[in-house]
């Protein structure tokens, strides 16, 4: 599958049948349910921990509840979308004019969202390790507030597609999803604004509030260990901050290879002659690379920021204990517990006889 500048979706075995579409179709139709699967397994395990922590008290830990959530969304609408189209060669954007506008509308909306949720949930680190007024500045109040009105302002900014978006006449003379006439240019444009708004202003704020955190830490690190008398507290710091240091790295870096191709793959295809051979080819093929590996940051984003957190390993390790089948004797837990406290009634009786015993002897 190809989406050729963001809006005609193709399928690959139509329009081409050489190595490079074939490849990309066994990509789709292999990898896609394994990124859905782990992702939505992961995310429902997520869930449950954030739930049983009680997330709604920590800031951080309602932008990762939010996160998990739009993630696990974009892979039911955007990556079982294309999993049935290439496998099956149903679009399910042609059912009907609503499904054709909605599924645009929500999988730009919902990735970006994702991005700017990241964003918040940087910047609660940013102010809490650099400003003693965080419990002042960063409360549940305002986390849900800007939540909404984020909510509110990328649904507005993404609106067009439900007039820009319809049923149009191929030159076959067949009905697909497509850029309504005279949409088109605006539609150009507007991949180009969406490369800035899901990627590239995103990832610029948290480089750059991740730079000052680590800058912070450092500070903190040297005037710990001219402070802190103990040297192993010292190093229990120290690992602390390199396990925050990597968490953010390792994110930061993951955002950036696994969202900008793919815009700038939208971009390319607007300039060159995507359609035609060889060059569809090759787009298919990168196209369902890239793709994939877009797919796959909405999969494992919400464990990035989950993996160094103490309290949900531990709460997830439970969880994953609870749900482990443990194989059992013949026999109900009860009767097993009855036996025991049987066997244990009637040591401490026999016990009692012996020494009710021999006391009746020594006084005898």
């Amino acid at each position: 599958m190809e989406e050729i500048g963001a809006n005609v979706t193709v399928n690959t075995s139509i329009l081409c049948g050489n190595n490079f579409c074939k490849i990309a179709n066994y990509i789709w139709i292999i990898i896609s349910p394994v990124i859905f699967v782990f992702g939505l397994t992961g995310g429902f395990l997520i869930i449950l921990v954030l739930i049983r922590i009680k997330f709604q008290r920590s800031p951080l830990m309602f932008f990762i509840f939010i996160l998990t959530v739009t993630d696990m969304t974009i892979l039911c609408v955007g990556l079982v979308r294309i999993w049935i189209l290439e496998t099956w060669n149903f679009d399910i954007r042609s059912l009907s004019e609503a499904s054709c506008r909605l599924l645009h509308f929500l999988i730009y909306f919902l990735m970006q969202y994702s991005s700017w949720i990241l964003v918040f949930a940087t910047l609660e680190r940013f102010i809490k390790c650099r400003y003693i007024m965080y419990k002042s500045w960063v409360t549940m109040k305002k986390c849900i507030i800007i939540v909404i009105l984020l909510f509110i302002f990328l649904a507005a900014l993404n609106s067009h597609y439900f007039w820009t978006h319809s049923f149009v006449i191929t030159e076959n003379n067949v009905s697909s999803c497509n850029v309504t006439p005279g949409y088109e240019t605006f539609d150009d444009w507007y991949i180009k604004i969406d490369l800035f708004i899901l990627c590239v202003i995103p990832f610029c704020i948290m480089l750059s509030l991740d730079i000052i955190i680590m800058k912070s830490l450092k500070a903190a690190r040297t005037f710990r260990r001219s402070s802190v008398a103990a040297p192993q507290m010292y190093s229990r710091m120290k690992k602390v901050d390199r396990k925050l240091t990597k968490m953010s790295v390792i994110t930061n870096v993951y955002f950036l290879v696994s969202t900008l191709p793919v815009s700038l793959l939208f971009i390319l295809t607007v300039y060159l002659d995507s359609a035609t051979e060889p060059l569809f080819s090759i787009f298919t093929l990168c196209g369902s690379i890239v793709y994939t590996l877009q797919y796959s940051n909405y999969a494992v984003n919400y464990i990035f920021y989950t993996i160094y957190d103490k309290r949900i390993r531990k709460q997830l390790t439970r969880l994953l204990r609870i749900a482990k089948p443990r194989f059992r004797q013949k026999g109900s837990q009860y009767t097993l517990r009855s036996s025991s406290m049987e066997m244990s009634q009637s040591f401490s009786n026999a016990s009692t006889n012996v020494s009710i015993r021999s006391i009746s002897e020594n006084v005898r």
